[in-house]
């Protein structure tokens, strides 16, 4: 009867272990955000400013590369934006401008060599006409 209980803990332990290192989709390596007390909801013109949160205490590597793509309204996944970010690195940032209105979504994906790749949650950006 030990032996079962033992070994069901065991494979639950496992279990969730194998989940979390399978699933890179939302990564706690990387998370995405409007900087600040920005919303997320812009006017057409209206700088955004997105922050990139690392968590590299694990990394292997030195260097990874954090690739930044966007996806325009009806559009496919495109990279967007390319950086390197050393182990050190707590976080990456940039901006952007839109001169449509529509939902921009915005995803990271960190990665090196024998690194991930681990993809953060999307984010997205809502672009306005002004009032």
């Amino acid at each position: 009867m030990k032996k079962n209980i033992f070994a069901a803990a065991v494979a639950v332990v496992l279990a969730f272990t194998l989940a979390a290192c399978s699933s890179s989709a939302g990564a706690k390596q990387i998370s995405l955000s409007p900087s600040g007390t920005e919303t997320g909801k812009y006017s057409i013109g209206d700088r955004a400013n997105i922050v990139g949160t690392l968590d590299l205490t694990d990394a292997t590597a030195s260097k990874v590369d954090v690739v930044v793509e966007e996806q325009i309204p009806g559009g496919s996944w495109k990279e967007f934006r390319k950086f390197t970010a050393g182990k050190s690195s707590s976080s990456v940032g940039f901006a952007l401008i839109k001169t449509e209105a529509g939902t921009y979504k915005y995803r990271a994906t960190i990665s090196a060599d024998g690194y991930g790749p681990f993809t953060s949650a999307e984010i997205s950006l809502e672009y306005s006409a002004k009032k």
